[in-house]
């Protein structure tokens, strides 16, 4: 059993579809079945821009497989595009209304 989570989440998908490994390759437009395999067994990692048709193909939620790969695969990256692990910059955090920006606003104007 693979110790990766994205490895996981395809095998338990592929199991949960009932589908050959052949078939989802084919949907996916790779070229072998032993590509599904693999990814399947985590010794290839699951190419980013083929999450979506391979989430497609296996019948899962395609964003579940993207962020699952990326915190895997590039955990700095995920965390950029997303903030996740970093607090809000207090400017974005308006909790009083639109008052107190315009405020700030002004001075620079």
């Amino acid at each position: 059993m693979t110790h990766s989570p994205t490895a996981r989440l395809i095998a338990d998908a592929l199991d949960a579809s009932g589908k050959t490994q052949r078939e989802v390759a084919e949907e996916v437009g790779f070229p072998r079945q032993n590509v599904i395999s693999m990814l399947r067994s985590g010794e290839m990692r699951l190419p980013i821009e083929r999450a979506p048709a391979l989430a497609h193909a296996l019948g899962i939620d395609e964003k579940t497989l993207i962020r699952t790969a990326m915190t895997e695969y590039m955990p700095e990256t995920w965390n950029a595009l997303t903030g996740a692990g970093s607090a809000f910059p207090e400017i974005l955090i308006n909790v009083k209304g639109p008052a107190p920006m315009i405020e700030q606003l002004k001075d620079f104007c």
